[in-house]
């Protein structure tokens, strides 16, 4: 009777630990309509700044790239950045895939050689697309908001042909910190407590090892901080909201009080204002490449089959530390 009913305490256990075992982070739902609702705004352009400018670099290292593509999937499309910078040297079609749908539905710029098309994701950890048949996919400043991440560079995985290649960036840790400390500090002092209102980034060290999870290879990663100033606190909160990047956590914290978000401001200014009196705000992006494997990539030699021993280098070419050795 005792073993019936561990044994039966233990399944239990199992089955609710398979339940648990993924927590959504963030509210697809409610991410997509906040971007949605940036993409109906009259002036949405304006703030398309900081987006336009990475795809502009992403779409220049897709050139260093010596191969032609003949169609390149962009995850997390929204308004088409990167489709604006793609060099029709290197690609004749764009497939633009997104959550938010409105985002899809702006006009886009016709290019003379470049066709587009959008294509609405039901999930954002979910591709419509068979195995092995896309040589190219990327997204730009998309990634941050996926809930499943190591399902989604799967997807990729499984969607790229072998020997395709995978590039994008992504939001990094001490993205906007000092927003982060300076609410934090705030809702600190005025209310005792503090609650998540900032979302969480991803590091280098945790990007390469989910990529490596999902069977990619000659990965590299490369960081580059940018720093935007505002007049005031305000004005940066707006250009946050204009760009869709407004929080969404499942677990959704109270509402800022007004005299937390004073306070915040205050604090922003004191310990970060520029010498004319501007707030600085910086984002950490981290650009990837990554590629799926293939028999035609090159291979590393086994262990312990060189025959050449580095200490021979030197009489190879030459002992220039030696007197009389040619300079």
């Amino acid at each position: 009777m005792i073993c019936t009913r561990a044994l039966s305490i233990i399944s239990k256990r199992d089955v609710l630990s398979k339940r648990l075992r993924f927590v959504s982070t963030f509210n697809a739902q409610r991410k997509a309509l906040q971007r949605n609702r940036a993409a109906k705004l009259d002036n949405h352009e304006q703030f398309d700044y900081l987006r336009n400018g990475i795809a502009e670099i992403l779409a220049d290292r897709i050139t260093d790239i010596s191969r032609d593509f003949p169609r390149i999937v962009d995850l997390g499309a929204g308004k088409g950045h990167v489709y604006k910078h793609v060099n029709t040297y290197t690609t004749s079609h764009v497939i633009e895939c997104d959550t938010a749908k409105d985002c899809l539905d702006l006009p886009r710029q016709d290019i003379e050689g470049l066709k587009t098309e959008q294509i609405l994701l039901e999930r954002d950890d979910t591709l419509p697309f068979d195995n092995n048949s896309q040589e190219l996919i990327i997204s730009n400043l998309w990634l941050h908001w996926v809930n499943d991440l190591p399902k989604l560079f799967k997807e990729v995985e499984r969607v790229l042909v072998p020997d395709g290649v995978f590039i994008g960036s992504m939001f990094a840790v001490e993205t906007v910190y000092q927003l982060r400390v300076s609410l934090q500090q705030a809702e600190l002092e005025r209310t005792g407590g503090i609650a998540p209102h900032i979302s969480p980034f991803v590091s280098p060290a945790d990007l390469g090892s989910l990529l490596n999870g999902a069977k990619f290879c000659m990965i590299t990663l490369d960081s580059e901080e940018i720093t935007v100033t505002y007049p005031d606190m305000y004005f940066l909160l707006r250009d946050i909201q204009g760009m869709g990047e407004n929080g969404c956590l499942t677990v959704a914290p109270n509402l800022l009080r007004r005299d937390v978000l004073t306070s915040a401001a205050a604090l922003y200014h004191d310990l970060y204002a520029n010498s004319d009196n501007s707030l600085p705000l910086t984002f950490n992006i981290l650009y990837f490449i990554a590629w799926k494997q293939s028999a035609v990539q090159g291979k590393p030699k086994p262990r312990g089959s060189q025959n050449l021993s580095i200490a021979d280098l030197g009489k190879m070419f030459g002992d220039k530390s030696k007197p009389g050795s040619e300079s």
